[in-house]
C-alpha cells in the first residue's frame, strides 16, 4: 500500500519527485514527516489544478521561482568567526567531511557518477552504480547486520553488471573523486584558527571510500591537522545510526588522556556537519553538541533552474552553489548576475562560435562592440592564440553607413522606434549626425527644434529626408570611407593593405548578441563597398529576434541559407525559448546589460585635421563599476569551469546547448520582483546606453 501511494503522488511527476526528495532529507521527526505529507499532496493538487495531466510543460510548472537578491550576503549559517568563537569552548571537535570540508562541483552527489561513467565509456552507469551499492548494503547487512561497505564491495556487485574490472573500476571512481573534490573556503581559516589554540579535531564520514584515501584528499586542502578520521565502513557503523559517534567519544577520550594524561577530567565535544539528520539529530541524541553548517547545495538548489540536461545542469547548480552559498564570501548583486546568469551563456556561446569557426579555414572572429567586449575575453581564455578581434561598430552607426543599402532600416533606427519617448527633433538629427539638415526640416515641417517626435513629425521627416536623400548618403561618404580603411587595418595585415585586397575570398564571423543581425548586416555591406566584394561573412548571434518581436522574420533568408545562425533560439529550433523570449517585456535589455561593457557607447568615426582616424564615443558610462563586476562574475564562472572541466572543453567535448545556456535567464526573466529590485538599483539609469 505505501509503495503505491509512493508511485501515485511522488514517482508520477520528477518535479514532484524532486521536490520531495530534496525535503525528505530535512524530515527527520515524525511531525516533520507528517507535514511533508501534507505538502505532498498540496504539490500534487497543484500541479493537476494548473493543467500539468494534460499539455502543461515542466518548465511552466518548474522553472518559475523566486530568486533571492544579493543570493551570496542570505547564507544561513555562522560565520566563520562565529562559528569559531562557538567551538572555542570545546577541547574535541569533529568534522564532517563530504557536503561540507570538502566539496563537489555538482548539485547532487550521486551526479558523480555521470563523469565516472564517462570516463568509462560505459551507458547508464549512474543507475548500475546506485543498484549495485544497494546489492552491496543488502549483502553485507544480511552477513554482519551492518550496512556499511567498501568501494570494493560495491564494485565486487558491479562487475557482473557492468563487466568492468573491479580494480579498474574502483581506480577509475577514485581518480574521479580526487579530480572534482575541492576544499571548502569556509572551513579554511576555521581549521586554522581551531589548530592554533591546540583543539583536538577530528574528521567522521559516512562513506565507502577507503580511510587513507579521504585522509589524503583532507590533507590536499588543509594539511596533517586532524587527529584521527573515522570513516564508517571501516568502523562498521554509521553517523545516520548514531553509533559512530560513540566511536568518535571513545576516540575523543583515548586522545585527551594521550595528551593530559589521564582519561578522567573535563573535556567537552561538538560535531559539525550539513545533515540535519546524521550530523545534528543523531549526535544530540549521543549527547553530542552538534552545530548546523548549512548545505551548500540544498541551500542553493531552490533557486536554480532543473529544466536542464543532466550533466550540464548538475555542474551548472554545483558550481553556483558552491560560489554563493558556503559562506566564504558576499558578493555584489552585479557580480552574482555574471556568475549565475552570463557565465554559462557566455561560455556556451563561444563554445558554440568556436564549433562554427572550425567548419571554416582561415576564419577571423570578429566580436562586435560592446557586447563582445566580454565575449572575446571569454573566447580568448577558452581558446588562446585564435585569430579574434574587438571590432568597434553599434547599430546607430550601422544604421547610418548602411542607410544606401538599408534605408528601411535607418528610417526605423531613427525615427520610428522613438516615437512618443521625449525626443526632441534636434536630439534626432544629432544622433543621425546630420545637424546640417535640422533647419531645413523644421521649416518642412513647420516646427520647431524643439518639438517632440510623434507618428505624424516621424513621418513627415522620412518624406523630407527622402527628398533630400541625395545629400543624406553625400554626408555619410567620410565617414563610410573611414569606416573601411578602419576595417582593412584591423581585419588585414600590412603586408595585405598594401596589395589588392579585393581579390582573394577571405573568411570572417562577426559574433553579436542579437536580434534581427541588422548591426552585422550593414557592416557586411560598408565592408563589401569599401574593401571588395570578396569577403564571405558570417554573423553568430546570441539570440534571434523572438516571437513577438516585429522584425522576427527580416533575416530568416539569411539563416535559411546559412549565413546567419543563433545559439540560443531561432524559428528552427528550440522555438519554445523563441516564443516566450519578449522584447516588450525587457527581455532583450537584460540580456545585453548582461554582456555590456564598461567603455562608453560606440558613435562613429570622424577625420582628424591631420587625416587620421578620430573615433568617437558617448558620454563615459556612469556605472562602469558595476558593469566590470558583471563581466567579473562572467569571468569567474568560466575560469571556475575550466579549472574542473577545461579537459571537456580542449577535447571539444562537453558542449552546453542553446537551450541550458537560456535556462537559468528563465528564471530571471520570469521574476519581475527580482527584476525591479535590479532597475533600483542600476537599470533605469543605464537603459539609454544599453544599445
Amino acid at each position: 500500500m505505501k509503495a503505491r501511494i509512493y508511485k501515485v503522488l511522488v514517482n508520477r511527476v520528477p518535479a514532484i519527485r524532486r521536490k520531495y526528495q530534496e525535503a525528505r532529507k530535512e524530515a527527520v521527526t515524525r511531525g516533520a514527516r507528517l507535514l511533508l505529507f501534507g505538502k505532498l499532496l498540496w504539490w500534487n493538487l497543484e500541479y493537476y489544478l494548473s493543467g500539468g495531466r494534460t499539455q502543461k510543460t515542466e518548465i511552466c510548472f518548474t522553472e518559475k521561482k523566486k530568486l533571492l537578491f544579493e543570493e551570496s550576503k542570505n547564507f544561513t549559517g555562522m560565520s566563520g568567526e562565529q562559528l569559531v568563537k562557538e567551538l572555542s569552548g570545546y577541547d574535541v571537535i569533529s568534522f564532517d567531511v563530504f557536503d561540507t570540508l570538502l566539496l563537489r562541483p555538482f548539485s547532487a552527489p550521486e551526479d558523480l557518477f555521470y563523469l565516472i561513467g564517462t570516463e568509462l565509456h560505459y551507458p547508464d552507469f549512474p543507475v548500475l552504480r546506485v543498484l549495485a551499492e544497494d546489492q552491496a548494503r543488502k549483502r553485507k547487512a544480511e552477513k554482519t547486520g551492518t550496512g556499511e561497505v567498501t568501494l570494493k564491495e560495491i564494485w565486487e556487485c558491479l562487475e557482473p553488471l557492468t563487466g568492468i574490472p573491479v580494480e579498474t573500476g574502483m581506480a577509475v571512481e577514485m581518480s574521479t573523486e580526487e579530480k572534482y573534490c575541492q576544499g571548502n573556503l569556509y572551513f579554511l581559516p576555521v581549521l586554522d584558527s581551531l589548530k592554533k589554540v591546540q583543539k583536538v579535531l577530528l574528521a567522521v564520514s559516512d562513506m565507502y571510500l577507503e580511510k587513507s584515501f579521504i585522509q589524503k584528499l583532507l590533507e590536499k586542502y588543509y594539511g596533517p591537522v586532524f587527529h584521527r578520521v573515522l570513516i564508517s565502513q571501516e568502523e562498521g557503523c554509521s553517523k545516520a545510526n548514531g553509533k559512530l559517534y560513540e566511536k568518535v567519544r571513545e576516540t575523543a577520550k583515548e586522545i585527551w588522556a594521550e595528551q593530559t594524561g589521564s582519561a578522567e577530567g573535563c573535556w567537552r565535544l561538538a560535531h559539525v556537519g550539513d545533515n540535519p539528520h546524521s550530523d545534528i539529530f543523531m549526535a544530540k541524541k549521543r549527547q553530542i553538541d552538534a552545530f548546523l553548517y548549512p548545505n551548500p547545495q540544498d541551500a542553493g538548489n531552490p533557486y536554480r533552474p532543473f529544466d536542464m540536461s543532466r550533466i550540464t545542469g548538475t555542474i551548472y547548480r554545483g558550481m553556483v552553489n558552491i560560489r554563493f552559498h558556503t559562506g566564504a564570501g558576499k558578493y555584489s548583486v552585479f557580480y552574482e548576475l555574471g556568475y549565475a546568469y552570463g557565465g554559462l551563456a557566455a561560455l556556451g556561446f563561444c563554445q558554440f562560435i568556436h564549433r562554427k569557426v572550425q567548419e571554416w579555414e582561415r576564419c577571423r572572429i570578429c566580436f562586435l562592440a560592446r557586447d563582445g567586449d566580454v565575449l572575446k575575453q571569454v573566447y580568448d581564455q577558452l581558446y588562446p592564440g585564435s585569430s579574434t578581434c574587438y571590432l568597434l561598430w553599434s547599430r546607430n552607426v550601422s544604421a547610418r553607413l548602411g542607410a544606401e543599402r538599408f534605408p528601411f532600416d535607418f528610417f526605423q533606427r531613427f525615427l520610428f522606434q522613438k516615437i512618443n519617448q521625449g525626443y526632441s527633433l534636434e536630439r534626432i538629427f544629432a544622433s543621425m549626425r546630420l545637424s546640417v539638415l535640422r533647419e531645413d526640416a523644421c521649416r518642412y515641417l513647420h516646427c520647431s527644434k524643439d518639438s517632440v517626435l510623434t507618428e505624424k513629425k516621424a513621418l513627415s521627416c522620412r518624406n523630407f529626408l527622402l527628398k533630400q536623400w541625395e545629400r543624406v548618403l553625400e554626408a555619410y561618404k567620410e565617414e563610410q570611407d573611414l569606416a573601411g580603411e578602419y576595417l582593412r587595418t584591423l581585419l588585414l595585415s600590412p603586408e595585405e593593405c598594401a596589395q589588392n585586397y579585393g581579390q582573394e575570398q577571405r573568411k570572417i564571423v562577426l559574433a553579436d548578441i542579437g536580434w534581427a543581425g541588422s548591426g552585422p548586416l550593414g557592416l557586411e555591406y560598408v565592408l563589401h563597398k569599401t574593401c571588395g566584394p570578396s569577403w564571405e561573412v558570417h554573423t553568430l548571434l546570441a539570440g534571434s529576434s523572438g516571437a513577438p518581436s516585429p522584425d522576427r522574420d527580416s533575416s530568416q533568408g539569411f539563416f535559411f541559407e546559412n549565413q546567419m545562425d543563433s545559439y540560443f533560439f531561432s524559428q528552427s529550433h528550440n522555438r519554445d525559448l523563441w516564443k516566450f523570449h519578449d522584447l516588450h517585456k525587457k527581455h532583450n535589455l537584460y540580456l545585453e546589460l548582461l554582456f555590456t561593457s564598461p567603455s562608453p557607447s560606440f558613435q562613429g568615426f570622424e577625420k582628424t585635421e591631420n587625416g587620421n582616424i578620430n573615433f568617437l564615443f558617448a558620454p563615459k558610462e556612469s556605472h562602469e563599476k558595476e558593469v566590470r563586476e558583471i563581466q567579473k562574475g562572467i569571468l569567474d564562472f568560466v575560469a571556475d569551469y575550466q579549472k574542473y572541466f577545461g579537459d571537456f572543453t580542449a577535447k571539444g567535448q562537453g558542449n552546453i546547448s542553446g537551450r541550458d545556456a537560456y535556462a537559468p535567464l528563465v528564471l530571471l526573466l520570469k521574476d519581475t520582483a527580482f527584476q525591479k529590485k535590479l532597475e533600483k538599483a542600476f537599470l533605469w539609469d543605464i537603459r539609454e546606453n544599453v544599445e
